[in-house]
Formats: structure tokens, sequence, C-alpha cells
């Protein structure tokens, strides 16, 4: 399975006082059990990027983890 719909929500929270917005993607279970799904494991850092009208999700590199300070997953 290469494809399938997903939900994108743009929930708010509010805390203490404020309201902050919370977006998520809602990947299909199907779609990420499928073998094809290229992440694998229970936490994984992605990039994401914006590409015109098009969201872009790929795995981070090691070069991508130091430049946001982070370390190995």
């Amino acid at each position: 399975m290469k494809e399938a719909l997903a939900k994108f929500v743009l929930s708010k929270k509010r805390v203490g006082g404020k309201t902050y917005f919370s977006p998520r993607i809602y990947i299909p279970t199907k779609l990420a059990t499928d073998s094809s799904f290229p992440f694998r494991g229970e936490e994984v850092y992605v990039l994401v990027k914006v590409k015109g009208k098009r969201l872009v999700v790929q795995k981070a590199s090691k070069k991508i983890l130091a430049k946001y300070g982070v370390a190995e997953a």
C-alpha cells in the first residue's frame, strides 16, 4: 500500500489562560504497518518540508539531527 487518505487536524489547547494550536497528521494503521512504509520503530525523527502545495516527510539524517541539536535516537 503506497497511499492512503490521512487526516490533518488543527486542535486548540488552553494552558494557563493561553490558547495553543496543536497540529496533527493521522496516518492510517494500514499504511504505517505495510512493508513498504519507510519508517520503523517507535520513535523516528523526520524532516518536514513544504514544497509548493506539497508536504514532504523524510527520515532525518545525522547531519539534520546535528543541525537541530538533537542527539541520535
